[in-house]
């Protein structure tokens, strides 16, 4: 099958952690793999020398509109390659000044990595480098970007609940959805369904070592030991915490209520709160 096999998240959502997934599971290697060695999942649609290449000149020799209109042949390009390509997003799958973000015509499916909003809040407030405040006004305002940098080209969010609902509202397009929290509580379960819809045979214990070497304590010990050449500031840990309600030592109840407020019904929806507002994580 070919095609774009797209990991889909909202940012700080787990994105990264299912890739190292990926790659301990395709590997299938005894020791873990480098988390500064991802080469199944090799493209992500904001990585800069991808369109570089395409266009023939510099990022900062192009405007935002120009990359835009990069973005189809570009994901043609992967679409037509022999197998599937599986390519990280943080695009809402959505219209941008006319023209798609996301293109279904090169799409095979997707995985839709979602992770409750009071946790993503405190990590995208420590990613973003903003106070706790800012962050919750980030994620209680309207249109989110991500602005074009030496290295990345923008991305376009939305809110948190705009940004499920975009990649769950097409017709005849059912992404597997995956639940940070369920693969944190649960990883056989959860990362079996994944291992099931990429169509690889069940394997027990390939699963469960692709699992133990894709860890939190293990990707964390990389990074520490070596670095990882993702992060966008290199004083900073990528791999924070990787727990579940984090958020309770640090959010206020008033940003608790705020985030609730706006997004109460994706939350009650994917039992993240109680009917009372009440978070359940």
């Amino acid at each position: 099958m070919s095609g774009i096999l797209w990991l889909a998240s909202f940012p700080k959502s787990g994105n990264t952690w299912l890739r190292v997934f990926i790659e301990n599971l395709f590997r299938n290697s005894a020791e873990p793999v480098s988390i500064n060695e991802l080469g199944v999942v090799r493209y992500g649609d904001m990585m800069g020398p991808l369109y570089e290449k395409i266009a023939g000149k510099p990022l900062q020799e192009m405007s935002d509109a120009e990359l835009h209109a990069l973005r189809e042949p570009l994901q043609k390009q992967w679409a037509q390659e022999a197998q599937t390509t599986i390519v990280k997003t943080h695009n809402a799958l959505a219209m941008h000044e006319g023209r798609p973000l996301i293109y279904l015509e090169c799409t095979a499916g997707a995985a839709y990595v979602v992770r409750n909003v009071f946790d993503v809040t405190v990590s995208y407030a420590d990613h973003y480098r903003l106070t706790l405040d800012d962050a919750v006004e980030a994620m209680t305002s309207g249109l989110q970007t991500t602005r074009t940098s030496p290295a990345a080209v923008f991305q376009v969010l939305g809110t948190w609940t705009d940004h499920y609902r975009s990649w769950h509202a097409v017709e005849n397009f059912n992404p597997l959805t995956l639940r940070y929290e369920d693969m944190v509580k649960s990883p056989m379960k959860a990362f079996g369904s994944f291992m099931r819809y990429l169509g690889v045979p069940k394997n027990p214990e390939r699963l469960k070592r692709a699992i133990k070497n894709s860890s939190f304590r293990v990707v964390s010990g990389q990074e520490k030991q070596s670095g990882f050449r993702e992060r966008v500031h290199q004083s900073q840990k990528f791999f924070r915490s990787g727990g579940v309600g984090g958020y309770r030592d640090l959010l206020s109840d008033d940003h608790v209520k705020r985030l609730t407020e706006r997004h109460y019904d994706l939350l009650l929806e994917l039992g993240y709160v109680f009917k009372s507002g009440k978070p359940r994580v």
